[in-house]
């Protein structure tokens, strides 16, 4: 659901305008565009219980701050210099980091999408003293564009390599 509503959220924001400057499809983008971060909002605060519960690998997985995730991480990064690809998937070392690294950014794009959501007011037009909020969200969404790609493009190398990582997430693997 996360990645749905993520990707849905970066093709909306390449259609849509701020409140009061756009009309028809550009206008019923930025109402989808709010919806849709909050939907995003709410699947990444459910996440990050999920993982401090201790489910999929924990935070320690995706945020690997003590030596043995690093070591994980040194330990793939060896394996990519010499031509080998870690597998995917909810693994501990470069996958789990990638993973961790893509959760803070679209936990920081949740987070000032919604500080804007609140403070934007009915007519629209985001107030100047709030305008910093906007550029905050703008910078955190190149992070995302950025996260997507590597991580589109790294689901569809495995695929390439024949691993069978897409099927393990879709949602009508049986």
């Amino acid at each position: 659901m996360l990645a749905i509503t993520v990707t849905a959220q970066l093709f909306l924001s390449l259609i849509m305008e701020e409140p009061g400057e756009g009309e028809g499809l550009e206008k019923w983008a930025f109402i989808a565009h709010e919806l849709f971060g909050l939907a995003a909002l709410s699947i990444v605060i459910l996440k990050w219980f999920w993982l401090m519960g201790g489910r999929d690998g924990g935070i320690r997985r995706i945020l690997p701050c003590n030596r043995a995730g690093l070591l994980y991480v040194l330990e793939d990064v060896k394996g990519l210099i010499l031509g080998k690809l870690p597998a995917g998937g909810p693994q501990p070392g470069l996958p789990g980091l990638i993973q961790g690294l893509g959760l803070l950014s679209v936990t920081y794009q949740g987070l000032t999408g919604f500080a804007i959501f609140m403070v934007i007011p009915p007519e629209g037009k985001l107030p100047e003293s709030f305008e910093i909020l906007l550029e905050m969200h703008e910078a955190g969404g190149e992070l995302v564009w950025i996260y997507w790609y590597i991580h589109v493009g790294m689901a569809l190398f495995h695929t390439l390599c024949r691993h069978v990582l897409l099927r393990q997430i879709s949602p009508f693997h049986r």
